[in-house]
């Protein structure tokens, strides 16, 4: 392949993204802030790596001593892979905010047909949520307590949360009030930002092997229904299968390692870890899946008035 080809190709991309202007150096930042981060965590786990600094919180409870890798209750950090690896959140989290903010310096992006565009702050609050699990899972698996179980659990679903919210503006980008149709961006957002209070002050109790299909099922039947009843050409739904089969990895590797199939409890290399991995992909898949069309609000708004007619006669 030439340098012309993957020039043009490298162009396309950034088109179809809406990402014509974003410059590499905006990435410079970002980079330091992992770097950084990473060397911290580092060499305070080099220093303390035989501290017990959980010894007197609560356990989890669950299915938390569930997976494969040895747990290293004496240690710092008692399932260091399972820990590690969800690094890979914090690179995806990282990249969206970048987006987001990328995207915040422009004022011609109200123009723009895409969503994520025009309201950059769908992109702040995904990067945010990827944040969120990171956080939550990386504390979660260093220390098996109680507390960051809790948050291990709210930020997976947060993460679902934003997704869900995506789907329900692309299927409902306007509200009619007062007879005027107006984007309900605003409303998209406020919900998302309350099932997240929800799901951590309360629906995180429910048993994680109920709520979590649940929301997934959910997420899933409201892309159909854009795919149906919205359009099924504006999206490049090629990132979307993407997202799904790499999910469908992650859990055939989640299955072989919490059935013991496939494990060995003192290697580096995790079968949780990888779901760590391949889930933090699919994330970063489907975000670029939402950055790839526009939602047709004229059609939106037409359907709605044509059914309005239909009801008056």
């Amino acid at each position: 392949m030439s340098k012309f080809s993957v020039r043009v190709k490298w162009q396309v991309l950034r088109t179809r993204l809406y990402l014509e202007r974003l410059e590499v150096k905006a990435f410079i930042l970002p980079a330091f802030v992992l770097l950084l981060s990473i060397a911290a965590t580092a060499i305070y786990y080099n220093v303390f790596r035989f501290e017990n600094l959980w010894a007197n919180w609560m356990v989890a409870t669950g299915n938390a001593f569930e997976y494969c890798e040895l747990n290293r209750m004496d240690q710092l950090i008692r399932q260091p892979s399972n820990t590690w690896s969800n690094l890979a959140y914090f690179v995806v989290g990282l990249f969206a905010l970048t987006i987001g903010v990328h995207d915040l310096k422009y004022a011609d992006r109200k123009q723009s047909h895409n969503f994520l565009v025009r309201y950059p702050i769908f992109s702040l609050l995904f990067g945010l949520s990827a944040l969120y699990v990171f956080v939550g899972s990386f504390l979660f698996h260093a220390s098996l307590t109680r507390t960051f179980q809790h948050l291990d659990q709210a930020g997976l679903y947060s993460v679902i949360v934003m997704v869900l919210t995506f789907n329900l503006y692309k299927i409902f980008p306007v509200m009619r009030i007062k007879g005027q149709y107006k984007s309900s961006h605003a409303i998209m957002i406020a919900f998302a930002i309350g099932l997240n209070y929800l799901i951590f002050t309360r629906l995180w109790l429910i048993d994680i092997n109920v709520l979590f299909p649940a929301l997934i099922a959910l997420t899933f039947v409201t892309s159909l229904c854009y795919l149906l009843f919205v359009s099924k050409t504006h999206y490049y739904t090629q990132y979307l299968w993407a997202a799904f089969i790499v999910l469908l990895l992650a859990a055939i590797i989640w299955i072989l390692d919490r059935t013991n199939i496939a494990c060995n409890p003192t290697s580096a290399l995790q079968g949780h870890a990888l779901w760590h991995v391949f889930t933090a992909i699919s994330m970063l898949l489907i975000y670029l899946y939402y950055r790839t069309g526009a939602v047709p609000v004229e059609d939106v708004i037409l359907r709605r008035e044509e059914r309005r007619v239909r009801r008056g006669r």
